[in-house]
């Protein structure tokens, strides 16, 4: 092994390489320090283990923050899914031309990089060197080669799949951070761009599935341990590592849930929308959910009335005292604006946890135990002030102080502290350049 390394042409051009544990948050820090490879590199970086969501707090308008220094209501996407009332699945917002501005990635091509992304959020059909998108096929007359080639880098993909492929169970884990591991570690061997976007959701899928604290996570932080390590010697084997900057960070965390509430059921009720099953057909104001949370919209094609925003109001206070509901707390669209959120809804209600919000219409609430689509032991979307629920930063390598730790910091505070870092700019950020944590 050493001499095959030694083989190895390093790169000697200044590189960044992004590492997203998606839903690992602070609270894991602690298990994970005792993990060999997070616990070397935590001891050498400069890092914050209080770092501060977006609202809603859910990955892709958490990871479009990361690489545009923006909160949501600025870069626009402000949910994961799009509201298409009429699909039993809507699409997720998958496409860079959903994002308002430019990103980190953007300015590092401008600069002459060349970048890879790795299943990052919001990347398909952008202008990315090496780009393995998250995107599926949401269409039944299509398949996922078709989908993932037209929204990301043809080539590279169907090399990636011929390679690695046999590994993939569909969205199932552990095996699809396997592919993108593999994916990543051939990437940085082969390709060895100066920028690698790389989004691993090991722990989410399996917080939302078995709940918070299972074994299962426990499981999925070590297979992150012990891919870090493998990752790390492929960047120490083609790059010097003195121009080159690593970082590893979360978007979110997870609260363990109980119940679910439809809040499109009392809207149905209310005479508000019209539904086929769970297939919402019309509606004068919609519930769209971000699991935590839920926008409440209003139908820009059917203008309610005055006595209908007066009806919903009024609904949406009965509904705040009653228990029932899990309301922890209703913001007007201004409101949800100056929170970072969507300005442009009517109003955004937040959940008291263990309740979370979905879009169905078929009842108003039910156990989760009970749930026959859907069902989630853990989810995120809230408030990211709440207690126990703060994600983590850690940087180390070129232009970055060692051992540094920052008390607090927002997530949107990365993406011009990282910009720096590589000689560039993001406009109109609403995030500080950490310069406490930079040479």
């Amino acid at each position: 092994m050493k001499k095959s390394r030694q083989n190895i042409k390093k790169s000697t051009s200044q590189r960044l390489i992004m590492i997203s544990l998606d839903a690992v948050g602070q609270r894991d820090l602690a298990y994970l320090c005792t993990l060999p490879n997070f616990k070397r590199l935590w001891e050498r970086a400069a890092k914050c283990a209080h770092v501060q969501s977006v609202y809603p707090s859910i990955t892709y308008p958490a990871h479009v923050s990361i690489v545009t220094g923006k909160k949501p209501v600025h870069h626009r996407v402000i949910n994961n899914t799009r509201l298409q009332p009429k699909r039993p699945t809507p699409d997720w917002i998958w496409q860079r031309k959903f994002i308002k501005g430019t990103t980190l990635y953007d300015e590092a091509l401008k600069k002459g990089w060349k970048v890879a992304a790795l299943l990052w959020p919001v990347t398909a059909r952008s202008s990315i060197t090496y780009n393995l998108p998250e995107i599926f096929a949401n269409r039944f007359w299509q398949n996922q080669v078709m989908v993932s080639a037209y929204n990301g880098s043809a080539f590279y993909e169907m090399n990636l799949y011929r390679k690695f492929g046999h590994m993939i169970d569909g969205i199932r884990q552990p095996a699809l951070d396997n592919f993108v591991h593999a994916s990543a570690l051939y990437t940085i061997r082969h390709y060895n761009p100066e920028m690698v976007l790389i989004h691993f959701t090991d722990v989410d899928t399996n917080r939302h599935i078995y709940g918070v604290d299972h074994q299962k996570v426990t499981e999925a932080l070590n297979r992150h341990d012990k891919r870090l390590g493998e990752l790390m010697d492929a960047i120490e084997d083609t790059g010097d590592m003195n121009k080159t900057t690593v970082v590893i960070l979360g978007g979110h965390c997870q609260y363990q849930t109980e119940r679910v509430v439809y809040f499109n059921h009392l809207l149905k009720k209310a005479g508000f929308l019209k539904a086929k099953g769970d297939v919402i057909t019309d509606y004068t104001y919609i519930s769209k959910n971000c699991d935590g949370c839920t926008y409440i919209y209003e139908n820009p094609k059917k203008k309610a009335t005055k006595r209908d925003f007066k009806r919903l109001t009024a609904l949406l206070e009965k509904c705040k005292n009653n228990p029932v509901c899990g309301i922890d707390r209703i913001f007007t669209g201004k409101e949800a604006g100056e929170l970072g959120a969507d300005h442009k809804c009517v109003y955004l209600i937040e959940a008291k946890a263990p309740v979370f919000y979905l879009d169905a219409c078929h009842t108003l609430t039910e156990p989760v135990e009970e749930m026959k689509k859907g069902k989630m032991r853990a989810v995120h979307g809230y408030l990211p002030d709440k207690p126990d629920y703060e994600t983590f930063f850690m940087a180390f390598g070129y232009g970055v102080k060692e051992g540094v730790e920052l008390p607090s910091m927002h997530l949107y505070d990365e993406g011009p502290t990282l910009a720096k870092i590589i000689g560039v700019t993001l406009p109109h950020a609403d995030g500080r350049c950490f310069d406490e944590i930079l040479e």
